[in-house]
């Protein structure tokens, strides 16, 4: 389990920079009450070495850990939360991915997927706290689990998101967010813990889909809670404004690295402070947008002073995409999946634009390839929903 969750959360990190791990391990020593919690890490981009905590126990209350977890993401204490980390501060428009790993029963003993207290099939009380993170956090859930029985599996299903492709017996409950018995869903279904290549891109690939950074109108930044660490890249976007008054930090030999985007205007205050060897950039660029951040030493091509992009409307899509270029002619497109299936690899000819249809993809994340007639590369993200 430890490798392959090791492997899976360093693929989240390298599909998009914007986004955060934190590794939690759960258990309880023999009953619901002292449910515990260990977490590895606050919201990171680096990935933790770790191995099973044994002061969390070995009893599986995935349902009550979820609510320590809770806890520690509003930063109330518990002492359920037995780790010296002790709170989980969100990046403020990152989404919210809980994926769990398991191999609980739905309930047996010391072992319980759903609310232990409460764990009548098809009752709303036994998914009570799954609920609260789909509502009122917004949270997505994406599940793999070792499942010891049917009746686990189909509980693992109806704590998971809809999506994916899982498309068995969901427990049906009425208040399901996701709609009680609906499929598909982020769940893989195993006889163990080893995962395959093939099942740890496909479970990045699904993570990533739903792990986008929401486009809010206005963002401020202040120090030290925004500040930039050295060795890090921090890429911000809003929809019309981002207020700065952070540090982008360095030292004699390194620095952070700070890329802001907004829509209509970015407003440096007096306290915002690049330090010498860091590296900082703005622009003004509507979100959803390519990308989330430019490099930082990205210069855009230019032909006649106008400046040349690729566009992608509309993007998330379900049906079909046209792909666009403003000042020069598409010679050639191609569209990979997160995990390097080749959807699209097709000369076409030359055109400012061309439509692909994207009916059958996969929910998820693509990255789009356009080649000019002048040999010009420009590359995008298509997300398919």
């Amino acid at each position: 389990m430890t490798s392959s969750v090791q492997a899976i959360m360093e693929k989240v990190i390298a599909c998009n920079p914007n986004n955060r791990i934190s590794i939690v391990q759960y258990g309880a020593t023999g009953a619901a009450a002292t449910s515990k919690i260990w977490i590895e890490s606050p919201f990171t981009n680096t990935i933790p070495v770790f191995t099973r905590r044994s002061a969390v126990g070995g009893g599986d209350f995935a349902h009550e850990a979820l609510g320590l977890i809770g806890n520690a993401l509003d930063g109330i204490p518990n002492p359920g939360i037995v780790s010296p980390v002790t709170t989980l501060n969100r990046t403020a428009g990152n989404s919210l991915v809980i994926y769990l790993f398991t191999d609980t029963y739905r309930s047996l003993g010391s072992s319980y997927i759903v609310n232990s207290s409460s764990s009548g099939v098809g009752t709303n009380a036994a998914f009570q706290n799954y609920t609260t993170f789909k509502t009122v956090r917004n949270a997505k859930f994406v599940v793999t689990i070792v499942s010891p029985n049917v009746s686990a599996t189909e509980a693992a299903a109806a704590v998971a998101s809809t999506g994916g492709t899982y498309t068995g017996i969901v427990e049906s409950y009425p208040a399901d967010p996701d709609g009680a018995g609906t499929t598909p869903r982020f769940l893989l279904n195993k006889t163990d813990f080893i995962m395959t290549p093939a099942e740890i891109n496909n479970t990045t690939e699904e993570i990533c889909s739903i792990a986008i950074e929401n486009c809010i109108p206005n963002l401020v930044l202040v120090s030290p809670t925004h500040d930039v660490n050295i060795g890090t890249q921090d890429n911000r976007q809003a929809s019309n404004s981002i207020t700065a008054s952070n540090s982008i930090i360095s030292n004699t030999s390194d620095g952070g690295v700070g890329i802001y985007h907004a829509g209509n205007t970015i407003v440096l205050k007096p306290g915002f402070h690049s330090m010498y060897r860091s590296r900082f950039r703005a622009y003004i660029q509507q979100c959803p947008s390519d990308f989330v951040g430019r490099e930082a030493n990205l210069e855009p091509n230019k032909d006649n002073g106008k400046e040349e992009k690729i566009s992608l409307f509309p993007n998330p899509s379900s049906t079909g995409v046209t792909i666009m270029l403003n000042s020069s002619l598409i010679q050639h497109i191609s569209i990979v999946s997160m995990d390097g299936r080749i959807m699209l690899d097709k000369k076409i000819k030359e055109a400012e634009k061309h439509e692909v249809a994207v009916n059958d993809y996969k929910e998820g994340i693509y990255l789009v390839t356009a080649t000019t007639v002048d040999g010009k590369i420009f590359k995008s993200k298509l997300v398919k929903n």
